[in-house]
């Protein structure tokens, strides 16, 4: 027998010149394992950052016209919910709130904090998907907030950037699962961690909110992730009970 390719048979029923299913694998290959859990390659999406910085330049748009103050007349002013003495608040209590902030400290906070994870989720999402998740997830932080107490006033985007937090993580892990899932993870659980310790401290933070805007957040990735139709649906039953709380009075249900 020739030692050329063409004349070299792996077995004795393999018929002249018909390449072997052995010659075509390399020595000593891996079989494959179907039971392990696929990996999503490192994410190259095309998606550019925009939105993200659009809404930073709205955050320090309502800062330059008094939107960080530790003055309650003033915010309430520029659109914060005063505390709500058996009245429905109004539509516009159901927004605003999102981009004023009570201190310095606070603006910062939340600017470095949607900086980082609006990036990373504009990035694998688009900036639509970012848009969507920062109002869902805020005006549920902001619902969550009145119904926990109606008597404190609650500003800041803290329950959005919260709940883009859980889309990124829930993005992550979910199939196809993303190598790097574990930093997106650790991360979530340190902003965790900075907000339990203020709160230990005595410091206000509005934790419900935050844990509401979680809920949120993840809630409307999962709609947006089932489909366009899903994604009106949680829209339009998001915002339709949201007209619901800020019914005029006359109103008798």
């Amino acid at each position: 027998m020739s030692d050329g390719k063409a004349g070299r048979r792996s077995s004795p029923w393999q018929r002249p010149g018909e390449e072997s299913w052995l010659e075509e694998q390399e020595p000593n290959a891996a079989a494959p394992e179907p039971w392990l859990p696929a990996e999503a390659p490192i994410s190259t999406s095309t998606y550019p950052i925009r939105l993200t910085w659009v809404l930073l330049g709205l955050l320090l748009l309502a800062a330059c016209l008094g939107g960080v103050s530790q003055d309650l007349g003033q915010l309430r002013r520029l659109g914060a919910r005063p505390p709500l003495y058996g009245f429905n608040p109004r539509p516009e209590h159901m927004l605003l709130p999102l981009f004023l902030h009570g201190g310095t400290a606070h603006f910062l906070s939340n600017f470095l904090s949607l900086f980082m994870v609006g990036s990373a989720l504009e990035y694998v999402l688009g900036g639509l998907a970012l848009l969507y998740l920062f109002l869902c997830a805020g005006v549920i932080s902001l619902l969550g907030s009145m119904f926990h107490d109606p008597q404190a006033m609650s500003v800041g985007c803290s329950g959005s950037v919260f709940g883009i937090w859980a889309a990124r993580v829930l993005h992550a892990w979910l199939p196809p699962r993303e190598p790097d899932r574990f930093r997106f993870l650790a991360l979530f659980v340190f902003s965790l961690v900075l907000t339990v310790v203020p709160k230990a401290m005595g410091m206000p933070v509005d934790d419900l909110g935050h844990v509401a805007g979680l809920a949120g957040g993840g809630a409307a990735y999962l709609a947006w992730r089932a489909g366009k139709l899903a994604r009106v649906v949680f829209l339009l039953a998001l915002f339709g009970f949201c007209g619901w709380v800020c019914r005029p009075p006359w109103i008798p249900f």
